[in-house]
Order: structure tokens, then C-alpha cells, then sequence
């Protein structure tokens, strides 16, 4: 059996991306924990309620919300209904298309969203304590090009 030969710009883009993906994981996994010690809530869910925080006044399809999501990886339809039956948000038929539902944040559902994301940016912020502001920018940057890049194949 032969080995197969990577080139070096092969070989560290992989490294690379075994990085950021190690990376991103436990990043995830210390915010998803730290909601569910605090709040009794997950990552997918704070995710639901962060991105109707920001289509507060027309709320959003369920097709809207599920492509918008960042960090959902499961069944939108049950976690819309989980957090319906939580109060966090509403699911309302459209009038313009009885299939489809307009899910919106509620009250309660703002409230607590309001909590998580003060607390979130103090965890994230500790969490990259060990990168100077100027490198995250830096990142940041780097990132957003190179993700700009895969969205034009």
C-alpha cells in the first residue's frame, strides 16, 4: 500500500482545519455548557433567540430561521416547538400562506435572551483571553476572506 504524498500547502491546510474545527468544537461545548448551568438552555436555542433578537419587529419562516442558523444541528421543527411550549417564542400561521409560520420572540423570550447574551460575551471574552485584541481582529479578517472565498465556488 502506498502513502499518499501531500504537498506542503496541503498538509498545513489540513492542519489548519483540524485547528479551527478542534477549535470551534470546544469553544462550542464550553458556551453550550455554561448556558446549561446558568439558564437550563442550549446553544441551538440561544442561537434560535439571537437571531429573532434581531427580526424582533417581523420575526422570521421557519426556513428563514433554519438557514440563519449557526449552531443548530438538529430538528428546527421540535426545537421551535420545545421553545414554543417554553413561552420563548411564538409560531403563527402567515396570512399570506397558511403552510408556512412566522416564529417570533416573545417577552419572556427576549428577556432571557438578554441575560445569555451579557453573560456569552463574558464567557467568550474569557474563553480568548490568551489573543491580543489586535491578533483577533487580525483573525477575524483573515477568516471572513477566506470564507468569502468558499462561498464563490
Amino acid at each position: 500500500m502506498s502513502e499518499v504524498k501531500y504537498s506542503k500547502r496541503q498538509r498545513e491546510s489540513l492542519k489548519l482545519w483540524i485547528e479551527l474545527l478542534r477549535y470551534s468544537n470546544k469553544l462550542e461545548q464550553i458556551i453550550d455548557d455554561k448556558l446549561r448551568q446558568n439558564y437550563k438552555q442550549n446553544i441551538s436555542r440561544f442561537d434560535v433567540l439571537s437571531q429573532l433578537d434581531r427580526e424582533k419587529e417581523n420575526g422570521l419562516t421557519v426556513g428563514d430561521l433554519a438557514s440563519c442558523l449557526i449552531a443548530s444541528k438538529g430538528n428546527i421543527t421540535g426545537l421551535i416547538d420545545r421553545m414554543q411550549k417554553d413561552e420563548l417564542i411564538t409560531k403563527v400561521s402567515r396570512t399570506d400562506d397558511r403552510r408556512s409560520y412566522l416564529i417570533s420572540i416573545t417577552d419572556k423570550g427576549l428577556k432571557l435572551f438578554n441575560e445569555m447574551a451579557e453573560n456569552n460575551a463574558e464567557w467568550v471574552e474569557d474563553a480568548l483571553n490568551a489573543i491580543d485584541v489586535e491578533s483577533m481582529s487580525d483573525f477575524t479578517k483573515f477568516l471572513n476572506q477566506a470564507r468569502q472565498n468558499l462561498d464563490l465556488d
